[in-house]
C-alpha cells in the first residue's frame, strides 16, 4: 500500500474512533450486570490535564523534621523507632509546660498556643462552644492530685491499622500527663496487622466480631469495648476434653519507649461456664496461677508487672473457654490510649451489641474519652444523599454518649482518597457529602469535630502525600505510610492539646474574676 493510502487509512479510524467517543455514553454501557463497557472520550486526550494536586507546601515545611528522621529506614514503609521528644515552640519541653502550669503560672501556655502557624486545623465545636470537651480536660488536668488511670479509646477503620496515629497520641499525651503501656488490644488480632507490642498466640483461638453475630455464630451481642472477643477452646469441644492456648507478648524495639514500660496487666473476661487456669508466665517460669470459677458476668483479672520484665506469656486451661474482651498493660494511673481498628466499618455498628455489657465495660475501664474515625469504606459507594449515614452515625454518638455522663466524643472526619479518572488522579466526588454527614452529626450529638480532609490539604490531597519523599501516603491513594501517619497525628494532637491550654487559661481567668468580686 502506497504511503498516502495508509495516511489517508489512519486519519479516517482516528475521524470513526472520534465521533464515537462523542456519541458513547460518558458513564460507559452496562453489558449483563456486571460488564461495563466504556469508550475512551478522545476529548480527555486533546485536552490538557487540568487536574491539580493540592499544595501541600507548608504542611511539608512545617513538618519537615518528622518526614526527614529515619528516613533510610522508609523502605518497606515498617513501624520505626522515633524520639521521645515532643517538638514545641521556642523549644520548650511538655515537662516545663506542664509544671508551670500547676504552679498556677501560664505565661508559658500562653506563649505556646499563640505561636503562629502551630494549629493548622483546629478542633470544631457546636455553636463554637469548645466545653463539650471540658470534662476530659478536667480530668486530664486533675490526674496529678487524682491519682487515677483514665482512657481514651480510639476507634478507627483500616486507616489506624497497626496502632498508627493512634501511637504518637498515646505517647504525646503520656509524656504531657502521665501513663505507660499499649493499652487495651484484643487476644486475637487482625490477620495481617501490627501492634506496638509482639504479640504471638499458641492454641486453637477463635475471634468473633460483629460479623459473627451477623452470620449467628454466636447467641449473644456481648462484644464489649473492643467490638471482639476471643475464644482459646471450641464451643462444641467434648466433655473433660482440656483445651489450652497461651498468648505470648514481647516489648519491642521498634516504638515508643512509653509504651514499652507498663506496671499492670489485666485480662477482661466472663461468662464461662465452666472453671479454667489463668497463668502468668515469665519465659518458662510461672510467676502466678489462678483458678477462675464459673461466672456469667464481666470480670477482671490483674497482675501488677515488674517494670523490667521484656515479655510474659499468659496461659489458660480448662474444658470450656470464657470470651476473652481484651488484654490491656497499662501504668497504675496517668492516660491509657487504645488503638481500636474495626477493618471494613464505617462505624455505625455499636448500637448492635449488647448496651448494657458495652456500659458496664466502659465503667470498668474508666473510659473519658471516645475518639471516632471512620469514613472510607463510604467513600467508594457513590450516593447523592448521606442524610442516612449522617442520621446512622448520630444514633451512634448519641448512644455512646449515654453510656456515661462524663464521656466526650471527638470525631475525626474522612480523609482524602483518591481514584484514576481516566488517567487522572482525583479525589472522589462524595467525599464532602460524607464529611457534612459527620460534622453535622457530631454537632447534633454536642461532640467535637476535627477536619482531617481540610488538614490533609482538602480535595486532590491524598495523591500529593502519596508523591513525597518519603512517600507520606500508600499507592492506594487511600491509606498513610507510617510517616504520613506522624505527621496527620500532629497535627490532631495539636489542635487538642491547643484547646486544652485555652481550657486552662479561661478556667485561670475565671478564678481571677471571683477573686476580684
Amino acid at each position: 500500500m502506497k504511503p498516502h493510502k495508509i495516511l489517508l487509512f489512519l486519519i479516517s479510524i482516528f475521524i470513526i474512533v472520534s465521533l464515537l467517543s462523542l456519541v458513547f455514553p460518558k458513564n460507559g454501557i452496562f453489558i449483563g450486570n456486571n460488564i461495563l463497557l466504556k469508550f475512551p472520550d478522545i476529548r480527555a486526550s486533546l485536552t490538557p490535564d487540568e487536574s491539580k494536586y493540592a499544595d501541600i507546601s507548608e504542611i511539608l515545611e512545617y513538618h519537615q523534621s518528622d518526614i526527614e528522621e529515619n528516613i533510610d529506614q522508609l523502605a518497606s514503609d515498617t513501624i520505626i523507632e522515633f524520639s521521645d521528644s515532643l517538638t514545641v515552640p521556642d523549644s520548650l519541653t511538655a515537662e516545663i509546660i506542664t509544671d508551670s502550669i500547676s504552679r498556677n503560672d501560664t505565661t508559658i501556655a500562653n506563649n505556646y498556643v499563640q505561636q503562629p502557624g502551630t494549629i493548622r486545623q483546629k478542633l470544631e465545636y457546636p455553636d463554637g462552644n469548645s466545653k463539650v470537651l471540658y470534662s476530659i480536660f478536667n480530668h486530664l488536668n486533675n490526674l496529678k492530685t487524682s491519682g487515677e488511670l483514665i482512657r481514651i479509646l480510639h476507634y478507627g477503620d483500616s486507616q489506624i491499622e497497626g496502632d498508627r496515629i493512634t501511637s504518637y497520641i498515646r505517647n504525646e499525651l503520656q509524656k504531657q500527663f502521665g501513663g505507660s503501656g499499649i493499652g487495651l488490644f484484643t487476644p486475637v488480632l487482625i490477620k495481617g496487622t501490627n501492634i506496638s507490642m509482639q504479640h504471638q498466640l499458641d492454641g486453637n483461638w477463635e475471634r468473633f466480631t460483629m460479623q459473627s453475630i451477623k452470620k449467628g455464630n454466636i447467641y449473644h451481642k456481648r462484644l464489649g469495648a473492643l467490638m471482639s472477643f476471643g475464644r482459646f477452646a471450641p464451643d462444641n469441644i467434648n466433655k473433660n476434653t482440656f483445651c489450652a492456648g497461651e498468648i505470648n507478648l514481647k516489648k519491642s524495639n521498634i516504638t515508643y519507649l512509653k509504651t514499652r514500660k507498663f506496671k499492670q496487666c489485666r485480662v477482661f473476661y466472663g461468662y464461662n461456664e465452666h472453671p479454667f487456669i489463668a497463668e502468668l508466665k515469665y519465659k518458662d517460669k510461672t510467676l502466678d496461677a489462678e483458678l477462675i470459677s464459673a461466672s456469667y458476668q464481666l470480670n477482671t483479672l490483674k497482675w501488677d508487672i515488674d517494670g523490667a520484665l521484656d515479655e510474659i506469656t499468659i496461659s489458660f486451661k480448662g474444658e470450656a473457654s470464657p470470651d476473652i474482651y481484651g488484654i490491656a498493660l497499662d501504668d497504675n494511673s496517668g492516660v491509657a490510649v487504645d488503638n481500636i481498628p474495626l477493618r471494613g466499618s464505617s462505624g455505625t455498628d455499636f448500637t448492635r451489641t449488647d448496651l448494657a455489657f458495652l456500659r458496664s465495660m466502659y465503667q470498668e475501664l474508666n473510659t473519658k474519652l471516645i475518639i471516632l474515625q471512620f469514613g472510607v469504606n463510604l467513600v467508594p459507594y457513590e450516593t447523592k444523599d448521606y442524610t442516612y449515614y449522617e442520621k446512622q452515625f448520630y444514633k451512634q454518638l448519641k448512644t455512646l454518649k449515654g453510656l456515661r455522663p462524663d464521656i466526650n466524643i471527638i470525631v475525626i472526619g474522612v480523609s482524602d482518597m483518591a481514584r484514576n479518572n481516566n488517567g487522572k488522579l482525583e479525589s472522589y466526588p462524595n467525599i464532602e457529602k460524607i464529611r457534612k454527614a459527620q460534622r453535622n452529626a457530631a454537632f447534633k450529638a454536642e461532640c467535637a469535630f476535627w477536619d482531617m480532609y481540610a488538614a490533609m490539604g482538602g480535595k486532590n490531597s491524598m495523591p500529593a502525600w502519596a508523591s513525597t519523599t518519603p512517600p507520606l501516603a500508600k499507592t492506594d491513594y487511600t491509606h498513610f505510610t507510617w510517616k504520613g501517619s506522624v505527621v496527620i497525628s500532629k497535627m490532631f494532637y495539636e489542635a487538642f492539646i491547643h484547646d486544652y491550654y485555652e481550657y486552662l487559661k479561661n478556667i485561670e481567668q475565671s478564678k481571677n474574676e471571683n477573686t476580684k468580686n
